[in-house]
């Protein structure tokens, strides 16, 4: 997002990008309160740009799955939830996933 965007909208995803951070902030802060700053960034810069890229692997279309059956790509639909499970337990080494 951006190359094409008018700089108000630009701003107003920014406006609610930086209001996600900020939740997801907090609740780091809150839940994991020994989590240390340096951590909790390293966190944050891993979990936002995948959630910022999964819309592909949740949306896909039947033209889409059709040509990756004809490259031999086995497709397993998982929804957003289960990814972001995955995703969250992997990063906070709950040791499950």
């Amino acid at each position: 997002m951006g190359g094409r965007s008018r700089p108000e909208r630009l701003a107003e995803f920014k406006v609610a990008y930086g209001a996600s951070l900020d939740a997801v902030t907090r609740m780091v802060e809150k839940y994991i309160p020994e989590m240390g700053e340096a951590e909790r960034q390293q966190f944050l810069y891993a979990f936002f740009p995948f959630i910022y890229g999964i819309y592909p692997y949740t949306s896909v279309t039947e033209k889409q799955k059709a040509a990756m059956e004809q490259a031999g790509i086995p497709y397993v639909y998982q929804s957003a939830y289960d990814l972001t499970c995955t995703c969250l337990k992997k990063l906070l080494n709950t040791g499950e996933a």
